[in-house]
């Protein structure tokens, strides 16, 4: 086998995946089956933990009994930390999607794996694809 795919998974996938598992939880299995490796910036985990902060996942939290801080070790037990670089992208049309693509280009990245619709539009990010979760493993994980 090839070498261990590089992703960054955008914070809507994570919270997918933390919250209801389903197919964004794949995701997990497959980093914690070495098949690929999942990065974050400290950045991307600033963005995951204000969003879990936001009213409508209070119930969900309480329906599983976890904590935001259990769910952000959870994260940072999956996936490994890559440097925050800057860039900025003028012709995004959500600029908060900026630190997104930065951490893919710092993660070194061959997919960002997204279900936004502000992203998945470029499709691919000086060489970096850019995919729904489903695409993703229809492609790679069949």
């Amino acid at each position: 086998m090839g070498e261990i795919m590089r992703v960054v998974l955008d914070v809507n996938i994570w919270i997918s995946a933390l919250l209801w598992g389903g197919l964004p939880a794949q995701f997990l299995h497959l980093s914690r089956q070495n098949k690929i490796t999942i990065f974050v910036s400290e950045s991307l985990l600033e963005e995951l933990e204000i969003t879990l902060q936001r009213a409508k996942f209070k119930n969900q939290l309480k329906k599983q009994n976890h904590t935001i801080e259990y769910l952000m070790a959870i994260t940072e037990g999956f996936s490994e930390k890559c440097p925050t670089i800057d860039i900025n992208l003028p012709q995004l049309r959500d600029p908060k999607d900026n630190h997104i693509l930065a951490t893919a280009l710092s993660a070194n990245a061959e997919v960002l794996i997204t279900g936004d619709q502000d992203l998945l539009v470029l499709n691919n990010f000086m060489g970096i694809a850019i995919i729904k979760p489903t695409d993703f493993l229809e492609l790679y994980f069949p």
